[in-house]
């Protein structure tokens, strides 16, 4: 595989409470991410999942991201908030935004709330993709003062039936869920990043196109060489390697 082309869209930055992660800043994160043949990434606030007000982390975000041509910034937004689309028009003038991000279990709402109409309409209105994160961590491993739920897979097709004119990425999904949801909601994709089963990729392909599947390592909470080896040792073409491991990025964030 010709790892330099690899765009991940699944990375964080930022201090993680429960864990020493070995890339907490962004000089750390772009090194990591270049030694392991990314060439450019969607990355998030981590902190941001911890306040009802996303904003702050957002801003310092687009503030220091800058210097790194490798990272995209990709804001988290908190519906729940009421001035969340004042704060996309302000976000909007500091970046090409590509795309905002949901953490629905962890700022205690339901994909089925009504506060999502005006944010989907928004998004729409302004071609910026909507990314949903299913869960930051395997519910086995969680640290035992935090017990959080991934997002249920009913709620994510009743989101996609609600809205079949948006295309949404989810990140964090299990191999199950990907399963159970690729033929009942046509308008999701996914990374990879959670999913692990032996011949994994082409395991995915049978249920899901390949233009519904995206690199995503979640960096740093997880091991980024090891989410890409799944895509470098899949026994796929490498046409269908290219697709995962870059271009659906670049046709579906504009990039």
């Amino acid at each position: 595989m010709k790892q330099a082309s690899l765009i991940d869209v699944n990375v964080s930055c930022g201090h993680w409470p429960f864990a020493r992660l070995p890339a907490r800043d962004l000089p750390a994160l772009d090194s990591l991410l270049e030694k392991s043949g990314i060439k450019q990434a969607l990355v998030s606030p981590l902190e941001a999942v911890f306040l009802p007000d996303p904003d702050v982390c957002n801003r310092e975000l687009f503030d220091s991201i800058h210097p790194y041509q490798r990272l995209l910034a990709v804001p988290t937004i908190n519906p729940a908030m009421p001035d969340f689309l004042e704060n996309l028009d302000d976000y909007r003038q500091r970046a090409d935004l590509k795309a905002v991000k949901l953490y629905p279990n962890f700022h205690n709402y339901s994909l089925r709330s009504r506060r999502l109409e005006k944010l989907v309409s928004y998004l729409k209105s302004n071609d910026i993709r909507l990314i949903i994160n299913i869960r930051l961590v395997d519910e086995r491993h969680q640290y035992f003062g935090l017990k959080i739920k991934g997002l249920a897979t009913r709620q994510i097709a009743d989101f996609g039936r609600k809205y079949p004119s948006i295309e949404f990425l989810c990140t964090g999904l299990y191999l199950p869920e990907i399963e159970e949801l690729a033929p009942v909601c046509p308008n999701f994709s996914t990374d990879m990043s959670f999913s692990d089963w032996h011949n994994l990729i082409p395991r995915l392909l049978e249920s899901l196109p390949a233009d519904r599947l995206f690199f995503g390592s979640h960096t740093p909470l997880m091991v980024t060489e090891a989410n890409a080896a799944k895509l470098g040792m899949a026994d796929i073409p490498e046409s269908t390697r290219d697709q995962i491991g870059h271009e659906n990025a670049e046709r579906f964030f504009r990039l």
